[in-house]
């Protein structure tokens, strides 16, 4: 066994060496290395390259073939990932040198491959994953009329050898793993003739997760740009090289299949593999990492002091003791993800369904070609009020409705529905992680007690009763056998488990024979009665147990597996399945109709159809964790503001002409948060507009213009408010700073002028006032005031460094200016200490703006000041909102405030808020 790297490191050393046979004068940086030395070189003319010392003793066949490899695959494929290799000055690709203590090094270069590894990235999407698929496969592709015998060599790492391990397990002391690597190693041997039946070739045989670079800053879209490190390579069939990929995928993966399939598929799109070497991926991945922590611990004993030789164990650790990939279902995923067969012979079962859809008997009795659907989806169901939690009222009542009209109706296959709120159906830790929403059958509500009816011929396979709630109830699944002799299965869930006393697991059953009744809610699950009624063409990885609901991401999988069962009930796939509304359209239609500066979020824009508290719904019911709208402040259709706006529809929607109790509760409630000097109110329609009237208060009362305000900002869409917005008039083809308006530095003492570690930043960031102002004068604009988020949010979540505001509300003051604080984001207690943002600075404004939150979504602004301010602006000219102040927005802003106080709203805030910043 090989000692790990112990090589002189002096990099000085090595730069002198490189600059006398490579002409390049370099600083080097030492990078990681296993055994030999690796340097980052940067030339004096700034270009990056790779220095390789190899270990001493190292073979020189070992370094040209990993050059001569290299350099095939550039003369074959010229693939980009694949670094090149730099001639010396002498023409060779790589030179012999003495070390500092005499001994000889061999030494190479190669192209820098800029990037960081994989492993460093803290999200791997499948999108990306599916690429490194692809460069690996046509990396192998390319090496695969490759031919060197010595690497055709004996070596620990060579999958097909990776039978040495058995020899070392009792290096392991912890017996469930002895057992677990024991058994993983049984099953290689059981697969090791098939392995060796496979034709071989040169592969690079290290694709681990420190050897794949990956392109692209935080904020921008990943690519994969290099593969790199050849020294591990060996001659085996090519299939290893995708499943040792696989097992450095799968760790830490938060869907190990998901981004395995995306692995497979990309590879075998540049390199297509067979059914058998599909079917070899999973025993292949195990065994690498058996092999992985066996070398590892064994390297850990002889060198406890050396981190490098155990980075992989505790994460290929953790995913072999803890993973729950089911094998037989893996295999399915990743034949269908390759262009595969996933059933013997899949096609000629559904051919034969369709073939004789018309001719099976009615499941309950009756054609259904003419019974009405009824949809229970995102997009036209508010079922379950709470999508989380369905409760038993609910159940119960679906389709209670449509049951008054129509006896039997049918619900669609293919849907997706938010009533899936038991636990069974999240496969994550949180509530936003890996949701099974979508129907994989066909409902048949009908009364209780309804006979149901084999639709063929068909054997018992599974009886059961399911008695948690929102389960099958009573459950049947019958086994059925086409004219060819091929299987496949119908499941029929929610019945009257009674059927038990008369059948029995093998019991056949005939086709129009009566075998069960549909079940009441006290033993059907709970649920308003109906037949859910499932096909599928294996249960391999299933068995009894088959998912009624899929994961939307993993729907076309599920799709396959368990296609649309509407031939069996003679009806066409279009008449029962669901087809959601399509994003696409949207966003074409969105994109004709709409100015192109109306922007979406996401390069992939999301379509949401649903909220609830503090998560978005997406066509799919997928939901996603709401970190971002700072709209809805008390959560998205929170009970009690649907409530109060249905109630006060149902009375009237007036405006602020006509005396109402809403209006003048909602401003003694606002008051009553504010400082003692503020006793005047204003309502208007958005924040947009809260800052227009503010700036026409402040005007009005010091009959001045010039207004001072912080970089970076953002008031709103108004003429006034983007005059403000340096944000917007800044910006290429903005309209430009106006004449009357100074800016001053935005107060970041992280990245700004002064930093946090001067106890006075705050102050000095303040002092730039001063200038502010006396530039206004010299335009001959008069101060009016200073105008800025309490703390920028556009301007990078900044919180203003103590005493910033004291001292910049102190020189406005003496210079006659009002200070207007725009509590937008920052005010109604989400600071969790303070419920407004300038009360953390220890200031009080003379007017108070609030936007959006106010209204959880409905649109409402408030102006709030004092009544000098008030009494000023009052100068004759009538102000009127039409829907300014409407009885509608003023209860439903007086509901959130009171949801705010009275479900501790602001106490959530500071909790969540120290949780976010300790974890942050």
């Amino acid at each position: 066994m090989a000692t790990p790297n112990k090589i002189d490191d002096s990099t000085q050393y090595w730069a002198d060496v490189l600059s006398k046979n490579w002409g390049i004068k370099s600083k080097l940086t030492r990078l990681d290395g296993e055994y030999d030395l690796n340097f980052l070189a940067i030339s004096t003319s700034k270009k990056h390259l790779i220095l390789k010392v190899m270990r001493e003793n190292c073979p020189e066949w070992l370094v040209k073939s990993q050059i001569s490899a290299m350099q095939h695959i550039e003369k074959i494929a010229n693939l980009p990932t694949t670094p090149t290799v730099f001639l010396s000055l002498n023409g060779q690709s790589c030179i012999e040198v003495a070390d500092k203590t005499g001994n000889l090094r061999y030494l190479w270069t190669l192209e820098y491959i800029p990037g960081k590894c994989l492993a460093k990235l803290r999200s791997k999407p499948p999108s990306l994953v599916k690429e490194i698929g692809e460069v690996l496969g046509a990396t192998t592709k390319a090496l695969s009329n490759y031919k060197n015998k010595k690497l055709d060599r004996d070596f620990k790492w060579n999958l097909l050898q990776s039978g040495w391990i058995d020899d070392h397990l009792t290096c392991i002391k912890n017996k469930k793993r002895f057992e677990l690597i024991k058994n993983i190693s049984v099953n290689f041997h059981r697969r090791l003739p098939e392995l060796k039946s496979l034709n071989r070739q040169v592969i690079q045989n290290d694709p681990n997760d420190y050897n794949i670079i990956i392109a692209g800053d935080y904020d921008e879209q990943k690519s994969v740009s290099g593969i790199i490190d050849f020294g591990d390579m060996c001659v085996a069939p090519r299939v290893c090289e995708v499943a040792i990929a696989g097992a450095y995928i799968v760790l830490d993966a938060p869907s190990p299949e998901k981004s395995l399939v995306a692995l497979v598929s990309g590879f075998n799109q540049t390199c297509p593999l067979t059914k058998l070497e599909i079917d070899m991926i999973w025993d292949l991945l195990l065994m690498r990492l058996a092999v992985s922590v066996v070398n590892s611990t064994m390297l850990a004993l002889e060198f406890p002091n050396d981190p490098y030789v155990t980075v992989s164990q505790k994460p290929a650790w953790d995913f072999l003791e803890n993973h729950k990939i089911n094998a037989e279902l893996l295999k399915c995923r990743l034949r269908k993800a390759c262009g595969q067969e996933f059933v013997p012979n899949e096609r000629r079962i559904r051919s034969w369904i369709y073939k004789n859809c018309g001719n099976f008997a009615q499941v309950i009795g009756k054609p259904l070609a003419s019974v009405p659907l009824v949809s229970l989806a995102v997009e036209n169901s508010s079922i379950p009020k709470n999508p989380f939690k369905l409760s038993k009222h609910e159940a119960k009542e679906i389709g209670s409705a449509e049951t008054c009209e129509n006896e039997i109706f049918l619900g669609y296959y293919n849907e997706p529905r938010l009533i899936y709120t038991a636990r069974e159906f999240s496969f994550g830790p949180y509530k936003a992680s890996n949701r099974r929403t979508v129907h994989l059958g066909v409902d048949i509500f009908a009364p209780a007690a309804t006979p149901v009816f084999a639709p063929l011929d068909g054997e018992i396979l599974a009886i059961e009763n399911r008695e948690n709630a929102l389960d099958y109830g009573g459950m049947i699944i019958l086994k059925h056998k086409t004219d060819c002799n091929d299987v496949f299965y119908t499941l029929y869930g929610h019945l009257d488990p009674n059927f038990r006393k008369q059948y029995k697991v093998g019991t056949k059953i005939k086709k129009g024979e009566q075998f069960c009744v549909l079940g009441d809610i006290s033993v059907n699950g709970g649920w308003a009665p109906h037949l859910h009624f499932q096909i599928a063409l294996t249960i391999n990885g299933l068995e009894n147990d088959w998912p009624g609901v899929a994961d939307p991401d993993d729907l076309g999988f599920f799709n396959a597996i368990c296609p649309n069962p509407a031939a069996i009930l003679n009806l066409t796939d279009e008449r029962v399945e669901f087809r959601p509304i399509q994003k696409a359209e949207i966003y074409a239609k969105r994109t004709e109709k709409f100015a192109g500066n109306l922007r979406l979020s996401y390069d992939d824009p999301i379509l949401f159809l649903r909220g609830w508290k503090t998560h978005l719904f997406d066509e799919w019911g997928r939901p996603y964790l709401d970190a971002y709208n700072n709209v809805p402040h008390v959560g998205h259709s929170h009970p009690r503001i649907q409530n109060i706006a249905s109630e006060q529809l149902r009375k009237l929607n007036s405006n602020t002409r006509y005396l109402h109790p809403n209006q003048t509760d909602l401003a003694e409630t606002i008051l009553s948060k504010l400082p003692e000097s503020f006793k005047v109110c204003f309502f208007v329609n958005s924040g947009s507009e809260a800052n227009e009237l503010a700036l026409r208060l402040a005007r009005e009362h010091t009959k001045a213009k010039g207004m001072i305000t912080t970089d970076h900002g953002y008031f709103g869409n108004t003429t006034g408010a983007i005059d403000l917005s340096a944000y917007k008039f800044n910006k290429p083809n903005g309209v430009g700073q106006p004449n009357w308006l100074e800016l001053v530095e935005i107060p970041d003492d992280y990245r700004g002028t002064y930093k946090r570690d001067d106890p006075n930043c705050g102050v000095k960031f303040a002092n730039q006032i001063n200038q502010a102002i006396k530039v206004l004068k010299s335009k001959n604009q008069k101060l009016c005031g200073f105008i800025a988020e309490t703390f920028p949010s556009v301007g990078g979540q900044i919180i203003t460094p103590p005493g910033y505001l004291e001292a910049v509300y102190r020189q406005i003051r003496e210079h006659g200016g009002v200070c207007i604080a725009d509590e937008v984001q920052t005010g109604l207690g989400r600071l969790g200490d303070y419920y407004f943002g300038f009360e953390y600075q220890e200031v009080c404004p003379d007017i108070v703006v609030l936007g959006k939150p106010i209204g959880n979504g409905h649109p409402i602004g408030v102006v709030a000041t004092t009544k000098e301010i008030a009494n000023n602006f009052d100068n004759g000219i009538e102000f009127f909102s039409t829907f300014g102040g409407s009885t509608l927005s003023c209860a439903i802003a007086n509901e959130v405030i009171k949801v705010v106080d009275q479900e501790a709203l602001q106490a959530n805030a500071k909790k969540m808020g120290a949780k976010l910043k300790t974890g942050l």
